[in-house]
């Protein structure tokens, strides 16, 4: 037998968890990057190791390299060492080639999560490039800035100067690269030269040129001048501090003053005799400063531009969308950095490059052909020279429906064609003419999203895309454990006993373990008692105990209830705080008269205020109550409304019409009546005795076979749903709770093998009114010909009974 791939890394949602990465958009795919690798400088002949480590363990990792000047990311064939949830990739540093970006890529089936780059940087320093000497004459007492002209160096080089060929020892250096002399005297006049030395190469050059220094004990009035031309440009990155260098001389010593173009100088800012110091720099810093010195008639002015950059961040990621096959596709992110970053878009960790079907218009991606293959995690990755950032979500594709017998192809949601066979999707029906009917086609509903609702308790919602299919009856949930092992094997899939019905989008799965990993998936059963699985969710870590996500989601403001039917009540209610990232709310009823489980309605969209409840009982009163959700967790419930249902409308009861029988009856004699009198008697009596008979026995039979089957299988109420809701009776069709204990112990793979049923059965009895004990009351209490009309009134009511135990 060809074994089934694994499909425990199966993904087909996706935030959502995905609860977002670490622009904290915890997206709905529940996975998220912990470490990306860190960019690293080094000599050639290191051995260099980057890390990559998530919250989820990946079926495998995969290491990327894009070269120094090129655009191109190639797989990197040196073997990385991949445990559990990290990956560490050694790379031999032996040739300045393999120098460039460096990424892994986490696989959840074939859904590929990739990492933000990290450089990769060859350390080295180039030589001095300063042709001629410098010289500098000042009268006493004022600063004097001593520069070294620095070449490149990666990191940045120690710096160390010299005085007539002696170390200078106690200086002050600023920006690392200015000897500062503060109070010149005499004595401070001489050839100034520096060495700059990189630690890392190991390589150290000296200046070819000096700076001449004379500091001149004069008393002639001088008027301020720049010992030096000023730098009158300065980039910082957001969060460092900075020196705005503004060198005046002249006789007297000169004073300066700071200002800013239009706006006062920052808190954070101090004036000293190496310039304008600004701690903590922030993009509200950005702007003109303005340095003046003055020592008497004609003051000495300079410009300084100061621009903050910063490194991107995805404000927004691309949304998770389903894409119809063929159809056209648009998605964009939100991003920040200065300066302004490039947009690479990526899906399953394969970078999109522009071509006749695909558009990249900075931060819009535009599609204009869905194949199946866009299926999986998209990411917009923004990146400047500070560093790089991304936002993901996941992309669903809706293949079309191939009918006329053909399997439909799976293996772009991660599922691999197999021989085996779990659901007839095709082949062909007769009808009672012996005609051939088209197939039967099956649309399973779509990968489903889950929410945390508390330790543990999730919700699961899905949806059901549209089509001209069978037409569904109900609805299960499954869900199964990640990592429990029994025996070797993987966990069982359990299915939720309640069913669903087939206008309910959403349903709670409760008793979960916290701390723990699970799927999910919908089982759909169609009306020819045949069923189809969804794509599986991805993997869902029930965390413990997150009140502080809680406490950030708004508590919806619950206004109005209105009756509109016997059946149907209107809710509305109101959003406080519209700037909350809240996915859509939960909605809540049952009957006051109860204390059941609350149904549950979910309602997509943050802006939505208002729902139809419909399936209620008339004459009824409801309790109402509504949260908020995310992807993350539920908000508190919102007050407790009450609303009656209006009563049912008195029908007009016809005038029956009787009519007068004229017809002449024969005569008949005293004798004849007497004889048919007894031999009637006879026969009547044997007929009714052998009714009531045949009727006990069928009623023993019966409601042995209820009892056998209920105590295997007991539906518990239906506590959940969706748009539509309310009082209805449980339909007595049940899936077993372990529907797939027949399977291979492979991972996700929900194909039976050969020779072996579906464990997921189905057992049809009689639905809802038949009430078994009335049934028997009046078999008991009634003649022969009432109980043949009752029989008769079953019949035309409920149908001939279904056989029992019909497979799916």
């Amino acid at each position: 037998m060809r074994p089934v791939p694994s499909l425990s890394g199966f993904i087909t949602v996706f935030l959502f968890v995905l609860r977002c990465c670490a622009s904290g958009q915890k997206q709905e795919l529940g996975m998220t990057f912990i470490r990306h690798p860190q960019p690293f400088i080094a000599p050639l002949g290191d051995d260099v190791f980057l890390e990559c480590n998530l919250n989820l363990a990946p079926e495998k990792f995969v290491w990327r390299h894009r070269p120094l000047g090129s655009n191109k990311w190639e797989p990197f064939n040196q073997a990385a060492n991949s445990s559990g949830k990290a990956s560490i990739l050694t790379v031999n540093f032996d040739h300045k080639s393999k120098a460039g970006d460096y990424r892994c890529i986490a696989f959840y089936g074939t859904s590929g999560l990739a990492s933000d780059p990290a450089r990769l940087t060859l350390a080295t320093i180039d030589k001095f490039s300063d042709k001629n000497d410098v010289e500098i004459k000042v009268p006493v007492g004022n600063t004097v800035p001593i520069t070294c002209p620095l070449p490149y160096s990666a990191p940045e080089p120690d710096i160390l100067f010299f005085k007539d060929l002696r170390p200078v020892k106690n200086t002050t250096l600023t920006s690392g690269k200015t000897l500062i002399i503060e109070n010149a005297r005499p004595s401070d006049s001489g050839k100034y030269h520096c060495t700059a030395n990189n630690y890392l190469s190991g390589q150290m050059y000296l200046s070819n040129h000096n700076t001449i220094l004379t500091v001149e004990p004069t008393q002639t009035l001088q008027n301020s001048y720049f010992i030096k031309q000023p730098q009158t440009k300065y980039k910082v990155l957001r969060g460092k501090n900075v020196t705005l260098e503004c060198f005046g001389a002249g006789y007297p010593v000169p004073q300066v003053t700071w200002s800013k173009l239009g706006k006062p100088l920052p808190s954070r800012s101090t004036s000293t005799a190496m310039g304008l110091t600004i701690t903590n720099v922030q993009p509200s810093d950005q702007g003109e400063y303005d340095c003046a010195w003055n020592n008497g008639k004609y003051p000495l002015k300079l410009m300084i531009i100061l621009i903050v950059v910063e490194p991107p961040r995805v404000l927004k990621g691309p949304k998770g969308l389903t894409f119809a096959e063929g159809g056209e596709l648009e998605l964009s992110c939100s991003v920040s950095g200065q300066p302004e970053p490039t947009i690479e878009w990526l899906i399953n960790g394969e970078t999109l490059t522009v071509n006749n079907n695909v558009e990249i218009r900075g931060a819009t991606l535009s599609i204009s052909s869905v194949e199946k293959k866009h299926a999986g995690i998209v990411q917009c990755v923004a990146s400047n020279e500070y560093g790089s950032h991304s936002g993901y979500n996941f992309l669903r594709v809706t293949p079309k429906q191939h009918v006329g017998g053909a399997l439909e192809s799976r293996h772009e949601y991660g599922i691999p064609n197999s021989s085996h066979k779990h659901t007839r999707i095709g082949g062909r029906r007769r009808g009672k003419d012996g005609k051939r009917k088209g197939p039967d086609v099956l649309v399973p509903p779509e990968q489903p999203n889950v929410t945390r609702l508390s330790d543990t308790s999730v919700m699961v919602r899905w949806s059901v895309p549209e089509n001209n299919g069978l037409e569904i009856q109900f609805f299960k949930v499954q869900y199964r454990e990640l990592g429990q092992r029994m025996n070797g094997k993987q966990a069982k899939w359990m299915t939720a006993n309640t069913e669903i019905p087939n206008h309910v989008r959403s349903f709670e799965v409760s008793d979960l373990q916290p701390n723990h990993t699970y799927r999910f998936r919908i089982a759909a059963v169609y009306s020819n008692n045949d069923n189809k699985l969804s794509p599986n969710s991805v993997r869902f870590h029930l965390n413990r105990s997150t009140s502080i996500n809680s406490d950030k989601m708004p508590i919806p403001l619950f206004t109005n209830t209105e009756s509109l039917s016997p059946h149907r009540i209107l809710l509305l209610w109101q959003n406080p705080d519209r700037t909350a990232n809240i996915d859509g709310f939960y909605v809540y009823h049952r009957a006051s008269t109860t204390a059941g489980d609350y149904i549950k309605t979910t309602v997509e969209g943050k802006n939505s205020t208002r729902i139809v409840i419909s399936h209620l009982q008339s004459d009824t009163t409801y309790e109402f109550k509504v949260q908020s959700f995310s992807t993350d967790a539920a908000s508190e419930f919102s007050k407790i409304l009450r609303e009656k249902t209006k009563k049912l409308p008195v029908p007009d009861v016809p005038v029956q019409q009787v009519k007068v029988e004229n017809e002449q009856k024969p005569v008949e004699t005293p004798r004849n009546s007497n004889m048919y009198a007894i031999v009637g008697g006879v026969l009547g009596g044997a007929i009714l005795l052998g009714g009531l008979a045949a009727i006990t026995v069928a009623y023993k039979k019966r409601k042995f076979k209820q009892s056998r089957d209920s105590s295997q299988d007991q539906a518990k109420p239906i506590t959940n749903g969706r748009v539509l809701n309310g009082g209805i009776t449980d339909s007595k069709i049940n899936i077993t709770s372990n529907p797939l204990a027949g399977l291979d112990p492979v991972d996700d793979a929900h194909q039976p093998k050969s020779g072996h049923q579906s464990s997921m059965e189905m057992a049809s009895f009689l639905n809802g009114q038949n009430n078994n004990s009335n049934l028997h009351h009046n078999v008991e209490t009634t003649t022969g010909s009432t109980v043949n009309s009752m029989l008769k009134e079953s019949a035309l009511h409920h149908g001939p009974p279904v056989p029992l135990d019909q497979h799916l």
